[in-house]
This record gives C-alpha cells, sequence and structure tokens, in this order.
C-alpha cells in the first residue's frame, strides 16, 4: 500500500511539472529567455 501511494504522489508531481512547463510554453515564457543566440535555439 505504502508504493502505491509513493508512486501516486510522484505521478502527481510529475502530471504537475508537465502542466506548468506547457502552459509556460503557450504564454511564451521559455527556460532560456528566449533568447537563441545564448541558448543554441531550444525552441
Amino acid at each position: 500500500m505504502g508504493t502505491f501511494l509513493v508512486g501516486a504522489i510522484l505521478l502527481c508531481a510529475v502530471i504537475a511539472a508537465l502542466k506548468s512547463m506547457i502552459q509556460d510554453k503557450k504564454k511564451g515564457k521559455f527556460s532560456c529567455g528566449g533568447d537563441c543566440s545564448r541558448c543554441g535555439g531550444c525552441h
């Protein structure tokens, strides 16, 4: 039961992180600041 609980919590954390990344991308926010000369074209 404990393994299932830890797995469910971990799954929720991964889903929340992915959701946040998708929302940021839709809003035009990028991890490198959108400066392609600095990050080498990450988007």
